[in-house]
């Protein structure tokens, strides 16, 4: 079936609804794979790195598993994913960015705690790696807010708790606009990969004290930026 062109301003995010919707439809079956990246790219009427940053976000969340190769495969487990994370957003949806926030900072906190308990060296490596990336993004709003998303999914994934990494996934989403306007303001970025590096060395040396009061200060810097960012 044809496919709308989507309208400029929506762009990746356009393309992420539309590829979770085509899989919720079962235009796509778990386990089933999407048409390749050219296709997509023309359906929406967008450009190949559009799709790619959406797909990229959607593997992240695993609703999507990239087989280099072959192309990329919709997970078996697409509908419980897809489940909890309309769920989620629809709740959070009523709310307003303080309150996503705190939410999303008691979450990130245990997730922090976990991770310094459970992490493996694979793990550690993967938010090292992401850390990096904010490294060498910093004149790069975009990549910046991408790279940071990384690096707390690594967290996450660490933390060995699926459904505490969807709720942050989500809140994160829904935080989505907020987080590109914070990162452009003057100093953010440099002392965001402080806070973060000061989390990373704490899972590093599985100390789930340190790692708590590490992410609490991040998520607490956070706050005071979006409580001064609103109207």
């Amino acid at each position: 079936m044809p496919i709308a062109p989507l309208a400029r301003d929506t762009l990746t995010d356009g393309v992420i609804r539309e590829l979770q919707r085509m899989i919720a439809a079962g235009e796509v079956e778990p386990g089933g794979w999407l048409p390749p990246q050219p296709e997509l790219a023309q359906r929406f009427g967008v450009g190949l790195s559009t799709v790619r940053e959406a797909i990229k976000a959607l593997t992240l969340v695993g609703l999507l598993i990239p087989q280099p190769g072959r192309g990329t495969q919709v997970s078996p487990d697409a509908p419980a994913i897809l489940d909890t994370s309309t769920l989620v957003r629809a709740r959070l949806q009523e709310l307003d960015a303080i309150q996503l926030c705190e939410a999303r900072q008691l979450i990130e906190v245990g997730l922090s705690v976990l991770a310094a308990q459970r992490a493996t060296a694979e793990d550690i490596a993967g938010i090292e790696a992401a850390l990096r990336r904010m490294e060498e993004t910093l004149h790069d709003d975009r990549a910046f807010a991408a790279a940071d998303l990384e690096f707390h999914l690594a967290v996450a994934r660490a933390a060995r708790n699926r459904l505490l990494e969807r709720f942050y996934q989500v809140s994160r989403e829904l935080l989505a606009e907020t987080t590109q306007y914070l990162v452009a303001l003057p100093q953010v970025k440099e002392h965001s990969i402080q806070l973060q590096r000061e989390i990373l060395h704490a899972i590093r040396a599985g100390d789930p004290e340190a790692a708590r009061r590490a992410a609490e200060r991040h998520m607490a810097y956070l706050g005071q930026l979006i409580a001064g960012s609103q109207p």
